[in-house]
Formats: C-alpha cells, sequence, structure tokens
C-alpha cells in the first residue's frame, strides 16, 4: 500500500478537503473545516494545520 505524504495548509488558505484538521508544531488542537472554507488562525496566530482525517 503506497503512502500518500500529509496535506499541509496555512491559516487563511482555502481548505481543499472537509476534515477534521490539527496544528503541526508545538501546540495541539483539532478543529473540523469544511471544503473551500478559510483554514483559520489559532488564537489571533497563523498556522500550519495538517489533515488528519477526510470526511
Amino acid at each position: 500500500m503506497e503512502t500518500q505524504p500529509p496535506l499541509i495548509i496555512e491559516s487563511g488558505k482555502e481548505c481543499p478537503v472537509s476534515g477534521i484538521w490539527k496544528i503541526t508544531g508545538t501546540f495541539t488542537t483539532t478543529v473540523t473545516v469544511n471544503e473551500k472554507s478559510a483554514m483559520p488562525n489559532y488564537c489571533g496566530v497563523k498556522v500550519f494545520w495538517t489533515l488528519l482525517y477526510h470526511c
């Protein structure tokens, strides 16, 4: 089975797929974001989000 590289996107960018996303880095939190919605900031700061589960 072939694994795909993780899907990572920055706050403020359009979400490419609906799913559960986790912050990359020191902080840990998850959010559910719908496709074509803007990826959220975390505590007012731009962060990078990694897709955990496609919904």
